[in-house]
């Protein structure tokens, strides 16, 4: 199948329906506004989402969000009978039944709406059937539902975030934005949970069903941690949000051996919130792939075929107590704990071929890697308002706790053509590591007049990591094993970091502007403890933001943004370990990689016609002290190390949009496009051989224009069943001394809901032809590189869920609607047309 052409099609197919949308106008010049505020201070409630729902079949029909001021407009609304609801957070949902617009009715003026604060109505229930937007806009970012991904239903978190535009997930299962690797993974904003292990390792054992939504911010205010090149994506997990008992469970079973669970239990009554999850996750991951190398000195080839298998069990649990002290401040406390174990093999074939093409040697790889690991973080939250209407103060203790222990059991043998003799080596390898992360914040909210806000905040974090590799080799002779001091490494990472940051913002008629910036000063401590030798990193930097607003009209948004930003090396990046699993393919650490700073700006503006909403960027970073990964010839035989290296700089420059398309009230299309033009700047690196001596090799400048984008499409059908497909494709994409393969798959999900909608079944496959795979090809004066991998082969998935409680009876829609929520007299102008 060419995806290229299937992609194209699909995407031009999509493109003619937003054109449609746009120019549908016959019997569609209907109207409603008004403007949003809270009704304890008069201030205007900003981002507010406003939705109309149709009452012949409670599906959402249009929407928007309320602007700085509090405005709202929908117009080119189509005759009929609908229910307007306004939600925001720490708000009572507000409601207004029976709008009938039609030839003779066609405008709505509400005037003020005004929205009741209520520190219980996060999520309460009004009497209708409808979902979330999938896509909310907010100054900053771009908040994704992802209770509609059907295709990641009983999957991970991997899963989950490879369904999220703007998001892609290599062969290794890490997670890219806007095609850059270097991102900030958070979880419930907070680095705690992630701080043992690889960021990897906790993502696939997360499953997709504890998550309630991702957001990105791809230019972060000053507000925020600076780290990441691309920006930050902040899973939030689900935790109690309603009154009374609520409660869910779910079971999947599926091809690959995977199984998983998840069972959500809370009660909210009063002044006390409690609520846990328990989730379990476990697969098996098959792959393979190839290795193609032409030594172009020499005219010899290798040529390696390699099958990869492996197991994961995952094991999530979540809890928590949030306790209102008084009617204004609250305590809170919550935990993560994540425990797993997996089991990874691999088994290679290596044929080397002289330059006659006559085989010569056979190289034959086992690796078998079990290991375990497990992470504990603890939150302690405290949040109190003061007399001046929207004046907080929150602060936040909170500690990570990691443990990682996995061995490797390398067994490498080498035939020999020539003198018909078998060359042996294995290899065992113990790697412990433990980490500990704290962080300390405060953050004090000031509203300034009505339309400005002034945030102070300061922030300590602590983070120390320790790794230790003892490696063994086989002594055949004694048949004993041999401690091997050059392999063996006990590596320290320490890193302490102290912030404070100020953010202002203001709007002036439709003009807004936000501007602050961030101070730090980071001590990075890294030592091999084992050979006594250490290397400081000491820096003091400014990272400022700047956020330029201006509402065209009631329908389009332009942004301008700016922010300075860092990006640490982390995990394998830096240890010095050198992983011998791939005879032909050493990768090592380096732990003199600097950091990048980034330089980042983004124009953005934002559409809303009366069934689509378009949202696109321009953008431009450069990135001084870029770290690459780079391969250098480690022997004469063919060997290469990859390892990573800074350049002096890169940039990247792109254009992306996100569109959504009601095409019909029952199908909807939403699609991610993403144009960019990387280049890195190449140089001259030095790194070591076999023999411990300095080697050169020069990189060329690497530039390359690359693309990638998907498309998502839901859809209702008759007798409660409901479906999805997906579409993805990665362009190829430069990196230092070649570029990547094309990517592409399709996922597809079917779901029945039944039993009042308390229950549900879904049956969905991932990668369902076969086609996701990775490659590069690279070019470092020495080796002529052809690399393909893939992560895991199609997975087919059936889940069963059930909701009971209250969550199961606002499945039926039969909640009471909020208190003070839809009350005539909090309707300016008396609610009827004007």
């Amino acid at each position: 199948m060419n995806f290229i052409k299937y992609f194209t099609t699909l995407f031009l197919f999509y493109i003619i329906f937003i054109i449609k949308a746009g120019a549908q106008t016959p019997g569609t010049d209907g109207r409603v506004s008004g403007r949003v505020i809270d009704a304890g201070n008069g201030q205007p409630v900003e981002f507010a989402t406003v939705v109309l729902f149709k009452k012949a079949d409670n599906q959402p029909a249009r929407s928007i969000q309320t602007d700085m001021q509090g405005n709202f407009k929908l117009d080119n609304i189509a005759y009929g009978k609908y229910l307007m609801r306004i939600t925001f957070v720490g708000y009572n949902n507000f409601t207004k039944d029976s709008l009938i617009i039609g030839a003779n009715h066609k405008i709505y003026a509400f005037g003020v709406l005004k929205m009741h604060a209520g520190k219980n109505s996060l999520l309460k229930e009004v009497a209708v059937q409808g979902k979330k937007n999938s896509i909310q806009l907010g100054i900053d970012r771009k908040i994704f539902s992802v209770e509609q991904s059907l295709v990641s239903d009983g999957g991970s978190a991997t899963d989950l975030l490879a369904n999220v535009p703007s998001v892609q997930i290599d062969v290794d299962g890490n997670v890219n934005l806007r095609g850059s690797s270097n991102v900030r993974i958070l979880i419930d904003g907070k680095p705690s949970l992630i701080a043992g292990g690889t960021v990897t390792d906790i993502l696939q054992s997360i499953p997709a069903s504890s998550i309630e939504t991702i957001e990105l911010i791809t230019n972060p205010s000053s507000k925020y941690d600076p780290e990441g090149q691309s920006g930050i994506i902040n899973i939030v997990l689900k935790k109690n949000k309603s009154l009374g008992f609520t409660g869910n469970a779910s079971l999947s079973g599926g091809t690959n051996n995977t199984f998983n669970s998840n069972l959500s239990l809370a009660y909210q009554h009063k002044k006390v919130n409690v609520y846990g999850n328990y989730s379990h996750r476990q697969n098996n991951r098959s792959g393979g792939g190839y290795s193609y190398r032409q030594n172009i000195l020499t005219g010899f080839d290798y040529n390696q075929n390699s099958v990869q298998s492996g197991t994961q069990d995952g094991n999530q649990i979540k809890a928590g107590l949030e306790y209102s002290l008084t009617d204004k401040s609250s305590l809170a406390f919550s935990t993560n704990i994540n425990f797993r174990d997996n089991n990874r093999a691999q088994n290679s074939t290596t044929n080397v071929l002289d330059a006659t093409s006559k085989l010569t040697q056979q190289l034959l790889a086992n690796t078998n890697s079990p290991g375990n690991g497990n992470n504990h973080d603890f939150n302690l939250d405290y949040s109190t308002r003061f007399k001046k209407p929207k004046e907080e103060l929150t602060a936040n203790i909170s500690l990570g706790k990691g443990d990682e222990h996995n061995t490797d059991d390398i067994f490498n043998s080498t035939y020999n053509y020539a003198t018909f003799g078998t060359l042996r080596k294995e290899q065992f390898n113990i790697n412990d590591g433990q980490s500990r992360n704290w962080n300390i914040q405060t953050d004090f909210t000031d509203p300034i007049g009505k339309t400005g806000k002034l945030e102070l905040g300061y922030r300590t974090t602590m983070s120390r990591a320790e790794n230790v590799f003892i490696a063994d080799t086989m002594d055949f002779v004694s048949n004993a094993r041999l401690h091997d001091m050059a392999l063996s490494t006990d590596f320290v990472y320490d890193e302490k970091t102290h912030a404070i940051y100020s953010n202002y913002q203001q709007q002036f008629g439709k003009f807004g502007i936000q501007g602050g910036a961030r101070v730090e000063k980071t001590v990075i401590n890294t030592s091999l403890a084992n050979i006594n030798t250490s290397n400081v990193q000491n820096y003091f930097r400014v990272y400022p933001s700047l956020f330029l607003t201006d509402k065209l009209s009631e329908t389009q948004t332009l942004q301008l943004s700016y922010s300075r930003r860092i990006n640490r090396p982390r995990d394998r990046q830096i240890i010095p370990f050198v992983d011998t699993s791939d005879p032909l393919n050493l990768r090592t650490g380096n732990p003199n990689l600097r950091p990048e700073d980034v330089h980042s700006f983004e124009l953005s503006f934002a559409k809303y016609w009366k069934s689509t909403t378009l949202t696109s960027s321009v953008y431009y970073r450069r990135t001084n002290d870029v770290f690459q990964f780079l391969r250098t010839p480690w022997d004469k035989i063919g060997t290469s190390l990859t390892s990573f290296y800074n350049f002096q700089y890169g940039t990247n420059a792109g254009f992306e949009f996100i569109a959504r398309t009601d095409i019909t009230p029952k199908w909807n299309v939403t699609s991610n496009v993403n144009l960019y033009q990387g280049f890195v700047k190449g140089g001259i690196v030095t790194a070591k051989n076999v023999l411990g001596h300095d080697t050169t090799t020069a990189v060329a400048d690497q530039s390359s224009f690359a693309y990638n984008g998907n498309i998502t499409t839901n859809f209702q059908l008759p007798y409660s069943f409901s479906g999805q497909v997906r579409v993805d494709y990665q362009g190829p994409q430069a990196v230092a001394q070649g570029r990547t393969k094309v990517n592409s798959g399709v996922d597809a999900a079917l779901k029945y809901d039944f039993y009042h909608r308390k229950a549900s079944l879904s049956l969905n496959g991932r990668d369902i032809f076969n086609t996701r795979k990775f490659g590069y090809q690279t070019n470092d004066g020495t080796y002529i590189n052809d690399v393909q991998r893939r992560f895991q082969s199609r997975t087919f998935l059936l889940t069963l869920a059930y909701r009971f409680g209250r969550a199961g009876d606002s499945a039926r829609g039969k909640d009471k609607k909020p208190e003070g929520g839809g009350a005539p007299d909090d309707i300016g102008g008396g609610g009827g047309p004007q």
